[in-house]
């Protein structure tokens, strides 16, 4: 039985071997390591502990790239075989529940379990620069290979149970959501409710929260990290939370192998037509006109006057909800020595809700720009309309600028009412960075809208994970060109050649964008 569940692992572990982008991939993840040692290097006349600020980059870089695999890798191994119905094809090949989880996740992990270990030599090096024991490398290492089997194979029980791979993703992040930010909320909540009085620290919900909190913190892998990564580290390598996330790990593979069948054979009702005109349709009653793309993107892509409108709605009425309801709070705890909720601060909560939701908002729209054109093979003939494809490229962006004017509006209204809301969210000696945090997102949507049609899903993840690797090999050329000119122009040193170089990425990854089209348009 496991003999022929280890055929499809088996082949697919030897076509891994024979990919050249692999092994291009390992080697470049190698000379990561050496760029940060170098930076380390540079900076080690700054800092007290260079070869502790070395390795704790590799592991938050290690840990970040993990979560990204999670979430548009792992979360895709079935799902992708459902959405090309080959699932039945590769069952009467006589490819057993098994040998496909094996095959296509289990063998995925290992990928990166082997990419982890294979900078156990390099980073042994972070030993000869100081501040960093052998112990607290292995006990690092370790606890990352137990996240990867914990996040591989919870991703894969969401690959299992879902239709479609943006639903397995988004199940991922429910998940990631519940295991790192929800107890992180819930102990600011409970403290906060517990300080005013509202909540009574011997109480059985007091006991329930603290046990709920004492529990994530063991099984959090960025926990332990922060606990491994501290001066003067002595224990054991084997930890609760290495325990925990393997166990969560295997239980969850093994839920996977006995709900595949089941979940597997699901089909899709046929949606029934309705003769009537339902709203939806009633909303869309415009004209393409002069601007039939910006049109299209508009009204299918980013949801038309419906979603327009309702959003209209929901930003106002959620600023409102939480400035009315901080000041509600406050007006009823008799506590003297909690400051109040100020409406500064209920504003910077409010600016801070709204970009989270200009953030998602961009992501989805720009993720989703040639999806349907891709996916339908109608890039020939729309390169045959009388439009450059420049033209076309850039009528898609105007429309789904114009889907964001909602949320813009709500950012720019707090703004305009309360224009110390931003230095509240933002520390004062962060200001001059915002013009480059905001071009360097301007960078990661080319980087999305390339990878959407490089990849068949997962374009978030590797555009995300593009630009943390991007930042990385970049961060040693702008600390000298820093040395050269911070006495010339003082902090502007660092900020104008990251800036110019955002700007000349942004214009290259257009190039790239516009050739790819029109390559796919010439396979298809």
């Amino acid at each position: 039985m496991f003999r022929g569940s280890l055929i499809f692992t088996n082949f697919a572990l030897k076509k891994d071997v024979q990919l050249r982008k692999i092994h291009l991939f390992r080697f470049a993840s190698i000379g990561l390591v050496f760029i940060l040692f170098f930076s380390s290097w540079l900076s080690s006349a700054r800092i007290g502990s260079p070869g502790l600020d070395f390795f704790t980059k590799i592991v938050w870089l290690n840990f970040w790239l993990v979560t990204l695999a999670g979430i548009g890798i792992f979360s895709t191994a079935i799902t992708e075989e459902k959405e090309e119905e080959t699932l039945p094809l590769l069952k009467l090949a006589g490819i057993s529940s098994l040998g496909l989880l094996l095959g296509k996740s289990t063998v995925r992990a290992v990928r990166i379990i082997l990419l982890i270990l294979a900078q156990l030599p390099f980073l042994i090096l972070a030993v000869a620069l100081g501040g960093i024991t052998p112990l607290q490398i292995f006990a690092t290492l370790l606890a990352m290979l137990a996240y990867v089997i914990l996040i591989s194979n919870l991703s894969l029980l969401c690959s299992v149970y879902a239709r479609r791979s943006g639903t397995a993703i988004a199940l991922v992040m429910i998940l990631l959501f519940f295991l790192f930010v929800l107890p992180m909320l819930l102990s600011e909540t409970f403290a906060n409710l517990q300080s005013r009085g509202l909540i009574d620290s011997q109480g059985f919900i007091a006991q329930g929260v603290e046990s709920i909190l004492h529990l994530s913190q063991q099984i959090s892998v960025t926990e332990r990290f922060q606990t491994i990564l501290q001066v003067g580290f002595k224990e054991s390598v084997l930890s609760m939370q290495v325990v925990s996330n393997i166990l969560l790990g295997v239980v969850a593979f093994f839920a996977a192998w006995s709900c595949f069948e089941p979940w597997s054979l699901r089909i899709d009702a046929g949606r029934v037509r309705n003769p009537k005109p339902s709203l939806k349709t009633r909303l869309r009653n415009s004209r393409p006109g002069q601007m039939a793309f910006v049109w299209k993107e508009f009204q299918f892509n980013s949801g038309g006057k419906q979603a327009f409108i309702l959003k209209l709605f929901i930003y106002p009425l959620l600023v409102v909800l939480i400035t009315a309801g901080g000041m509600f709070l406050d007006g009823y705890s008799s506590v003297s020595f909690i400051s109040s909720y100020s409406w500064r601060g209920m504003m910077s909560t409010s600016l801070l809700l709204l970009s989270a939701g200009f953030i998602v908002e961009s992501t989805l729209y720009v993720s989703q720009m040639f999806r349907d054109e891709h996916r339908q093979k109608m890039l020939p003939l729309m390169l045959l309309l009388p439009y450059s494809l420049s033209r076309i490229i850039y009528e898609k962006t105007v429309g789904l600028i114009l889907a964001l004017i909602p949320v813009v509006s709500g950012i720019l209204l707090i703004v305009i009412l309360a224009p110390d809301s931003l230095l509240e969210m933002v520390d004062i000696s962060w200001q001059i960075y915002i013009p480059l945090i905001m071009v360097q997102y301007v960078v990661f949507l080319h980087l999305l809208a390339y990878y959407s049609l490089v990849v068949r899903w997962g374009a978030l993840a590797i555009a995300i994970g593009s630009l943390i690797l991007l930042q990385a090999c970049l961060t040693p050329f702008l600390q000298i060109m820093y040395f050269f000119f911070h006495f010339s122009i003082g902090a502007n040193g660092i900020i104008m050649p990251a800036f110019y170089l955002s700007l000349i990425s942004c214009v290259v990854l257009q190039f790239l964008i516009s050739g790819k089209l029109r390559q796919i348009a010439a396979e298809e």
